[in-house]
């Protein structure tokens, strides 16, 4: 009888916290709405201030709009499929009323629901509100995110599936609750189908999760079975794209897929002179700051994380996955993978020390939007011309 009950003695109180770890926050339905409304609605603010101000301002919305516009609406071919990638993106701006002030509308809303999904995951991972309100100010309170979220859409909903997908896989690899793994693929496999970055996401989370503490230690095989299902609808939803490309029409990507490349040399060879100018160093800083994190908790694992997280950024601009006008893709990301997978500090200093860093990425954020031309012309038509790049 002792063999029989003690498993079940050891797994109530297992389940009790886990079941507390995932408690949603807010408590309530209610609360959750509220809170994802206070969070959208300087968005949708600014997102009549950008219609009404930066008109002519040649944005990422202005593009994918251009580029609805384009689109043959009469037909359904593969061909047109690969010509609309990534569909969902596309498919929502063209049914989205009210061109580009919709689509900023829309951005908010999802940013009311992203920012309040990054606020339950630092909850649930216990981080003291002092560091949960100082990262949560890092990632939104910047120009570099209103201005993504107001005129980015297709950039920034690939950035919110892929920032719900990675707090699930924490829930799904480090407390294994099975809901969250399933989710977790469901959210990548839309993030690719939004933005052309969405791949390289895919595979930074691909990367990412046998880095994190494992909640199944006791069963053989349990990380090659976490990717797996991480990457799984991601990859039979492209596999499913190439194939009906190669047997309709003689090749696997289409034109949106062979056009990306084009200049990727230039762009390459544009990386070295970068970082050598304080723009580079900006852009870098997000990384910088997520090693010494790293070294303060001492999770050295984590460094190779946030290095791939970066390299899969440089990759997309290399490769033209990032679209003309993207500005604060990489800061947005590596904020969204610090609140995702620090470990969190327990004890004075490194909680002190943690908060310093992230006290820093706020600075680097605001450093960073004054030296983005696109950010300055954008904000300059927003609330007046008296805005200049810092750095000249």
């Amino acid at each position: 009888m002792a063999l029989q009950t003690s498993p079940r003695t050891e797994s109530g109180p297992r389940r009790l916290k886990l079941r507390d770890r995932l408690e949603p926050f807010p408590r309530t339905a209610a609360a959750r709405w509220i809170l994802r409304a206070v969070f959208a609605a300087p968005f949708i603010f600014v997102s009549f201030l950008t219609t009404a101000g930066a008109a002519n301002v040649n944005t990422p919305n202005q593009q994918l709009m251009d580029r609805v516009a384009a689109v043959s609406w009469d037909r359904a071919d593969v061909a047109w499929i690969g010509e609309i990638y990534p569909p969902l993106s596309t498919l929502l701006a063209a049914i989205i009323p009210g061109g580009r002030l919709g689509l900023g509308i829309a951005g908010a809303l999802i940013a009311g629901v992203f920012l309040q999904k990054m606020l339950e995951i630092m909850v649930q991972r216990r981080f003291s509100p002092w560091l949960a309100s100082l990262l949560l100010i890092a990632l939104a309170g910047n120009p570099l995110f209103g201005y993504t979220v107001t005129e980015n859409f297709a950039a920034f909903l690939g950035l919110a599936l892929f920032g719900l997908g990675i707090t699930d896989i924490v829930r799904f690899v480090a407390w294994g609750n099975t809901q969250s793994g399933f989710r977790a693929g469901i959210y990548l496999m839309l993030a690719v189908l939004s933005d052309l970055s969405g791949l390289l996401y895919v595979l930074t989370a691909a990367a990412a999760a046998p880095f994190l503490s494992l909640g199944r230690r006791h069963q053989p095989g349990a990380r090659a079975a976490n990717v797996l299902v991480i990457i799984y609808p991601t990859a039979a939803a492209l596999a499913a794209i190439l194939t009906l490309n190669l047997i309709f029409t003689g090749r696997l990507v289409g034109a949106v897929g062979r056009g990306v490349i084009v200049g990727a040399g230039e762009r390459f060879e544009a990386l070295g002179p970068l970082f050598m100018s304080p723009n580079g160093l900006l852009l870098a800083a997000p990384v910088l700051g997520a090693w010494v994190v790293a070294l303060i908790v001492r999770r050295p694992g984590s460094i190779l994380v946030s290095t791939l997280v970066f390299a899969a950024i440089l990759g997309s601009f290399v490769l033209g996955l990032l679209p003309s006008g993207s500005a604060g893709n990489t800061f947005i990301l590596m904020t969204m993978m610090a609140i995702a997978l620090i470990p969190t500090p327990r004890r004075r200093l490194l909680i002190s020390l943690v908060d310093s860093v992230a006290a820093l990425l706020i600075g680097v954020a605001w450093l960073t939007a004054f030296n983005r031309p696109i950010v300055i012309e954008w904000m300059n038509a927003v609330g007046g011309n008296q805005f200049t790049p810092i750095f000249g």
